[in-house]
């Protein structure tokens, strides 16, 4: 199925812990998308634009579409960079971050938020 993501692999390697909201109120992501999982929480994932390292976010609480904003339930503000797009290192943390939160199916949803 297209749009489709399994996220049940074996995964050993852990994830990076965040910086705390106060010490990183926003973070900006490129080659970004928005994927939902079968719970419907929504999550943005893309690179960090500044260092380039894979980016996953708490759920989406509230999304602006005219200025590509985002606040996310952990209070952080997401601003989305340039167009949606994928990237390796982006899709290699979101299989990390999935599998730790124990998410078996999940969509891209991106171009259902921009319509």
């Amino acid at each position: 199925m297209r749009g489709i993501v399994v996220c049940a692999q074996e995964v050993p390697v852990p994830i990076w812990k965040s910086q705390g909201l106060l010490e990183e109120p926003e973070i900006e992501i490129s080659r970004w998308r928005v994927f939902e999982t079968e719970t419907g929480e929504r999550h943005f994932v893309g690179v960090r634009a500044a260092e380039g390292t894979g980016r996953v976010s708490s759920s989406i609480i509230e999304f602006d579409i005219l200025s590509r904003t985002g606040v996310t339930a952990s209070g952080r503000r997401y601003v989305l960079v340039g167009e949606p797009g994928t990237d390796d290192e982006a899709d290699y943390v979101w299989g990390l971050w999935a599998r730790v939160n124990g998410v078996i199916l999940a969509r891209d949803v991106t171009y259902k938020l921009l319509v």
